[in-house]
C-alpha cells in the first residue's frame, strides 16, 4: 500500500487548508489590507447615508437661531428654509452634498435694534459673519465626529469585534466626511443665490424685489414724476373755486402709506402744491413694524408744515416711539392738536397685528372694546375731528363728533352715522408692498378737508393711478351746521 500523507497530528488537510494552499501568495498577503479597506469603505458609506440624521447643528446667528444640516444627494446645493414663508434653493456646489439652513427663531426686538443702528446693513452683516464662523466650525467638528462613530460602529458589526478593523471603519467614515465637505467648500459659489429657486410664499420675492428696484431704484426720477403730476393736479385744482384766500383751512388727509416712499413723496408734494395748513396721517405708515421702516419719515426733513400722525395697527411700539422723537412729526394718541381753529383728537390703534401674534378677529374685538373709552375722550375734549386708524374705534362716538376720519380698509367711504360724518380714505401708498405684488391696479389716494372756521364745508378727493397715469379730483360739498362755540362745549356733558 502507498503511504498516505498526514499532517503534524496525523489528520487529513481540511478544505480551508487546501484553499490556502491553492491561493496565490500575494493575495494571501494582501487579504488583511483588503479587509481593512472593505471595512473602511462600508464605514464611509454608512456615514454618508446617515449624515442627515446626525449632522444638525444649531446656534444663534445675528438676531436669529439657525440650524445647519447636511445630507447625501444626487446634485449638490444649498437650501434655506424660512418657516412659514417658504424655501430658497441654489446650486452652490457640485459635490453630492445638500446643505440645509433653517431659520428656527427670529428675535424681532434684536432685529429692530440692529436695524436702528447707523449703517444697519453693514452692522447686521458683521454680526452674522461673526456668529457664522463658529457655527460652521461646530458643524464640521460634529459631522466629523459623528461620521467616525458611525464608521466605527459599522466596522464593529462587520468585523465582529476585531478592534483594528473597527478603527478602519471609523477612519473610513471620517475620511468620507472630510472629502465630501472639502469638495463642497472648495467649489462653493455664493453668487449662485442670485439665480435661486423659491417655493411657498417666497415665490413672489424675486418679482417683488425686481419691481421695487424698477419703481424705486432711482428715487430722484420718482420725485421728478411726482412733482410733475402734483403740479398738474394743482393746476386743475386752481380752476375750481378756491376759497383759501377767504380764510379757509385746508388739511390733507392721508393713510396707509405702508413704507412706500412714493406714497410719502406724493403726500408731501401734494401738500406743498395745494398749500395746505397741515397733513393728517391716520396710520400704518409702516408695513412690518420694524424700526428702520420709520425712517421713511426722514423724507419729512425740511417740511415746512405740521405732520400729524395717528398710529395704525402696523405701527409697532418701537416705530411709534421713533416717529414721536422726530421733530417734524406730531404723534397723537389720546391728545388734541389744533390746526388754525380746527381741533383734532387723535387716538392710535390699540393693536399691533404685523407679527400675527394677535388675529384679525381678536384685534377687531379689542378696538370695539376700546370704543367707549374713545367716546369718553370725545365727550371730555369736544373735538371738531376725531382721527382714528380703524372706524371701529369710533363706533361709540357716532353723533358726538361732527367728523370722523379713518383709513385701514384701503377703500374710500363717505357716510353719515347718526349725525357724524365718516370720511375714510384709500391707501396713499397704494397698499405699500402690495402695489409691487398683486394689487397693481390700486391707486394712490388722498383727500383734502376744507374748513371754514371749525366747520367742514367740502372734501376734495384725489385719486392717482401710477406715477405717470391718470388722476381725478372730486369735490363733495358738505352741508354741516355751525359747531357751537368752545365756551358751550366746555360746559356740555356727554350725551
Amino acid at each position: 500500500m502507498g503511504e498516505v500523507p498526514t499532517g503534524a497530528t496525523g489528520a487529513r488537510p481540511t478544505g480551508q487548508d487546501l484553499t490556502l494552499m491553492t491561493t496565490p501568495l500575494w493575495l494571501r498577503r494582501a487579504r488583511p489590507v483588503l479587509t481593512y479597506l472593505a471595512v473602511g469603505l462600508i464605514g464611509a458609506l454608512a456615514a454618508l447615508v446617515l449624515m442627515g440624521l446626525v449632522s444638525g447643528t444649531r446656534a444663534e446667528v445675528g438676531p436669529g437661531t439657525v440650524e445647519v444640516r447636511a445630507s447625501l444627494a444626487r446634485t449638490g446645493g444649498t437650501g434655506v428654509s424660512l418657516p412659514p414663508l417658504g424655501n430658497m434653493t441654489a446650486r452652490t456646489h457640485r459635490s453630492p452634498l445638500h446643505l440645509r439652513v433653517r431659520v428656527d427663531e427670529l428675535d424681532v426686538e434684536a432685529l429692530q435694534a440692529a436695524l436702528a443702528r447707523p449703517n444697519p446693513e453693514a452692522a447686521l452683516e458683521a454680526d452674522i459673519v461673526e456668529d457664522l464662523s463658529p457655527l460652521l466650525r461646530r458643524f464640521a467638528r460634529r459631522l466629523a465626529l459623528a461620521s467616525a462613530i458611525i464608521g466605527g460602529l459599522t466596522g464593529l458589526v462587520v468585523a465582529r469585534r476585531h478592534w483594528t478593523r473597527v478603527a478602519a471603519g471609523a477612519a473610513g467614515g471620517l475620511l468620507a466626511a472630510g472629502l465630501i465637505l472639502g469638495w463642497a467648500w472648495r467649489g462653493y459659489d455664493v453668487d449662485a443665490f442670485q439665480e435661486a429657486r423659491y417655493s411657498g410664499a417666497l415665490e413672489r420675492a424675486p418679482a417683488m424685489l425686481e419691481a421695487a428696484r424698477r419703481h424705486l431704484g432711482n428715487i430722484e426720477d420718482v420725485r421728478g414724476h411726482v412733482n410733475v403730476l402734483a403740479g398738474q393736479v394743482a393746476a386743475m385744482y386752481e380752476t375750481i373755486e378756491d376759497r383759501r384766500g377767504n380764510g379757509e383751512t385746508l388739511i390733507l388727509h392721508v393713510s396707509d402709506i405702508h413704507s412706500n416712499p412714493l406714497g410719502m413723496e406724493m403726500a408731501l408734494r401734494m401738500a406743498r402744491k395745494f398749500d395746505v395748513h397741515a397733513v393728517l396721517d391716520t396710520g400704518d405708515i409702516t408695513s412690518f413694524g420694524l424700526t428702520i421702516e420709520a425712517r421713511i419719515a426722514d423724507l419729512l426733513g425740511g417740511f415746512d408744515r405740521p405732520y400729524i400722525l395717528v398710529p395704525g395697527n402696523h405701527d409697532s411700539g418701537p416705530v411709534r416711539q421713533a416717529l414721536d422723537e422726530m421733530p417734524e412729526v406730531t404723534l397723537l394718541d389720546g391728545d388734541v392738536a389744533r390746526v388754525e381753529e380746527v381741533r383734532i383728537l387723535g387716538v392710535g390703534d390699540p393693536t399691533y397685528t404685523a407679527d400675527n401674534v394677535v388675529t384679525t378677529a381678536e384685534a377687531n374685538q379689542m378696538k370695539l372694546d376700546r370704543a367707549p373709552q374713545v367716546a369718553r375722550l370725545v365727550a371730555r375734549t369736544r373735538p371738531d375731528v376725531l382721527a382714528v386708524h380703524d372706524r371701529r374705534q369710533a363706533s361709540a362716538s357716532w353723533g358726538r363728533v361732527p367728523l370722523v376720519v379713518a383709513g385701514h380698509t384701503h377703500q374710500r367711504r363717505l357716510v353719515d352715522h347718526d349725525g357724524s360724518l365718516l370720511a375714510e380714505v384709500g391707501s396713499t401708498g397704494a397698499t405699500g408692498l402690495g402695489t409691487f405684488l398683486v394689487e397693481t391696479a390700486q391707486p394712490y389716494e388722498a383727500q383734502i378737508l376744507r374748513f371754514e372756521g371749525r366747520r367742514l364745508v367740502a372734501i376734495d378727493y384725489i385719486t392717482v393711478r401710477g406715477i405717470g397715469g391718470a388722476f381725478t379730483l372730486e369735490r363733495t360739498l358738505i352741508d354741516a351746521p355751525e359747531p357751537p362755540p368752545l365756551e358751550r362745549l366746555r360746559t356740555q356733558g356727554p350725551r
